[in-house]
């Protein structure tokens, strides 16, 4: 992790965010997730505020979940949970309106952080896809409740079982991605849109976040209860140790 993972920038009237672990795809380990935490605190406190984007740096936005502290003990793993319920919620519940902004990959974690966001904003080469099962996980972040209202249960579920890339245009077909822009052009068009913000009552835009706050809660509840005994389990390891080698995993039947 570098040593400032999440980078802040205030532009105009939106706050922009970046994952800054370019380096390896800025993945989402704990001290990214309390960074970011803290930056989303900090921004409810600022009644200027219009919008934050939320990016990723060197031309991706993030890889997903830090593989290499998945091996925290069972008791870290239920804490870690209580903390990703918690920065979702921030996310979805946020005052004003969060804009990811999404070069190259957003896999994983990654991709289940941008569909918390209200907007995404995506360059036409960005790619999209729910790697869990690749490393013998379910999706989390609450991806199972955020993707299917985005692109509805049936396309979510196959989503999510197959962890096959999304390109941009199918996503924003499918309603993953509310604009395409040319490559390297997402913040641009994020800061666009907090312009026009601008022109929006606030009150009116924190009436309907307020409306869906809280619907995820049911989601995260289940990834919480199962994902830590995925993370112990064979197949877990198998596949981390798969990942870190470069090779196929061999998952064995459970």
């Amino acid at each position: 992790m570098t040593e400032n993972p999440i980078l802040q920038k205030r532009q105009g009237n939106a706050l922009v965010l970046t994952l800054n672990d370019p380096a390896r795809l800025n993945p989402i380990g704990a001290g990214t997730r309390k960074a970011l935490s803290e930056a989303l605190e900090n921004a409810e406190a600022d009644p200027n505020l219009r919008a934050i984007v939320l990016t990723g740096a060197g031309g991706n936005f993030s890889s997903g979940g830090d593989i290499s502290t998945m091996d925290a003990p069972q008791r870290l793993k239920r804490i870690n949970f209580e903390h990703v319920k918690h920065l979702a919620n921030q996310v979805t519940g946020a005052s004003v309106p969060v804009i990811a902004a999404v070069e190259g990959w957003a896999a994983g974690a990654g991709f289940a952080l941008a569909m918390l966001c209200d907007t995404v904003i995506a360059g036409k080469s960005a790619r999209f896809m729910s790697a869990f099962p690749k490393i013998g996980l379910m999706p989390d972040y609450g991806l199972l409740g955020s993707l299917p209202a985005r692109v509805g249960q049936a396309r979510a579920r196959q989503i999510m079982l197959y962890a096959k890339p999304v390109s941009a245009e199918d996503g924003n077909d499918y309603g993953m991605v509310d604009t395409l822009c040319e490559d390297g052009q997402s913040v641009t068009e994020a800061l666009k849109l907090a312009d026009h913000i601008e022109t929006l009552a606030p009150g009116a835009l924190q009436a309907i976040k307020a409306f869906d706050s809280g619907r995820l809660d049911r989601a995260i509840d289940y990834e919480r209860d199962v994902q830590p005994g995925l993370l112990d389990s064979e197949n877990a390891k198998e596949g981390r140790a798969a990942f870190f080698e470069k090779r196929p995993p061999n998952f064995k039947a459970v």
